[in-house]
């Protein structure tokens, strides 16, 4: 996730989009045949922590336990958790909608080693998400949802020198991570990147018709970084590629994977309200379909569920009480977050998926800026965090524990 507002309004477009040019392909490499994945004995269970220190810093934020302040990554990590997602974001991390507040630069990779340190010293294993996005945009420089960084705009239609800008990004940063002993276990190559990727900054309407190759050359520029690093160091980094809604799943495993998409772990985002398993009838069949037709692990990278109504700020909230299936007490609870959310991790967990991390755990409501856009400070995810409105840990964090993994 990198902003959720007006989501609704995305995913039609998106939808549609697909459906006529998802078919668009050239070059098609005879089908590769994939070795069966290698499971290991962790099943993942964590969240999404990246705005813990810049909370803290800037919005006044102390995360507590039963009253009494505690690090946030060692409070997930003493309820189950196991790993913690990050993500690396590009430059400029300031636009005129960062007036009067910070940089928003929790996506950097001097902030992001911070946050590294800190789920290490909590125990935690780490996913890292590399976005290829600039943080902060003036909206001159971003006329569709897709657009390159803004130091690789003017190389934006060049894809050769984009591939080559892709990858050493992605070695400099990664290699410096493990230099200094903070290999993440996974990395994530884009943040759902269902079609278009790093394109020109053009309007939506203008851009040129979708390719399937373009994005495959660009995903696996991140990709061959990752192989590199690994083999150079003898390190054995899993690469995730990171898409939404399984009603998709099928026709994008398809068209990409015969163009020779590189990567270990199909991560899915899931959002009850947002989102259709498709043409699936559950997760089990979801599991099943990428394991045994692509011999690809699946995660579920981002989900969320409710634990009360309301905010507790001025930011628009967003995801609300459709989000809870029925069978679940809404109006919500904090039994409401954690039974969904254990209910969902045991169905993956019994299909064979490696893990549910979620999302936005940490985003509790606070007088920080998050997103920089029109709608200003706060978070429209308070109600969604696994703190209350006092900063406390709930219930809802105990999901992680109740999980029966044999």
């Amino acid at each position: 996730m990198f902003q959720k507002i007006n989501i609704v309004q995305i995913i039609i477009v998106l939808s549609l989009f697909f459906q006529y040019s998802c078919t668009v392909e050239s070059d098609i490499p005879t089908p590769v045949e994939f070795p069966e994945p290698t499971s290991g004995d962790v099943f993942y269970k964590g969240s999404y922590m990246a705005y813990v220190t810049h909370q803290e810093t800037y919005g006044g934020v102390v995360f507590k336990e039963n009253g009494v302040p505690k690090d946030a990554f060692q409070s997930i990590a003493d309820h189950g958790a196991n790993i913690a997602r990050l993500r690396i974001d590009n430059p400029p991390y300031k636009s005129s909608y960062t007036a009067g507040y910070a940089d928003v630069d929790f996506g950097s990779p001097e902030k992001v080693k911070l946050e590294l340190q800190r789920a290490k010293n909590a125990g935690l294993k780490t996913l890292l998400t590399f976005g290829y996005q600039s943080m902060a945009l003036e909206d001159n420089q971003k006329l569709n949802n897709y657009v390159a960084p803004l130091k690789w705009q003017p190389i934006a239609n060049d894809i050769e020198k984009l591939k080559d800008s892709v990858y050493k990004h992605t070695t400099n940063v990664l290699e410096a991570y493990i230099l200094a002993d903070l290999t993440p276990a996974i990395v994530a190559i884009g943040n759902e990147t269902n079609q278009r990727f790093l394109e020109p900054n053009m309007t939506e309407a203008d851009l040129p018709d979708y390719s399937v190759v373009r994005t495959v050359k660009l995903l696996n520029a991140g990709t061959k970084a990752v192989r590199d690093l690994n083999a150079k160091y003898g390190l054995n980094i899993k690469i995730a590629c990171h898409i939404f809604e399984a009603s998709y799943l099928k026709t994008w495993m398809k068209i990409h994977i015969r163009n020779g998409l590189d990567f270990d772990i199909l991560a899915l985002s899931h959002y009850h309200n947002w989102h259709s398993l498709g043409s699936f009838t559950n997760w089990t069949e979801v599991v099943s379909f990428v394991k045994n037709t692509y011999k690809k692990e699946f995660l579920i990278m981002e989900t969320a569920q409710l634990f009360r109504e309301g905010g507790n700020d001025d930011h628009v909230n967003i995801l609300g009480l459709d989000n809870i299936p029925a069978g679940y007490d809404n109006p919500p609870t904090t039994n409401t977050q954690k039974e969904y959310l254990k209910d969902l991790a045991q169905e993956l967990y019994d299909a064979g998926g490696i893990g549910v991390i979620y999302w936005g755990g940490e985003w509790v409501g606070s007088n920080t800026l998050i997103f920089p856009d029109q709608y200003g400070a706060g978070s429209s995810w308070e109600n969604k965090a696994f703190w209350d409105f006092d900063y406390n840990l709930h219930d809802g964090i105990n999901w992680m524990n109740e999980i029966i993994q044999n």
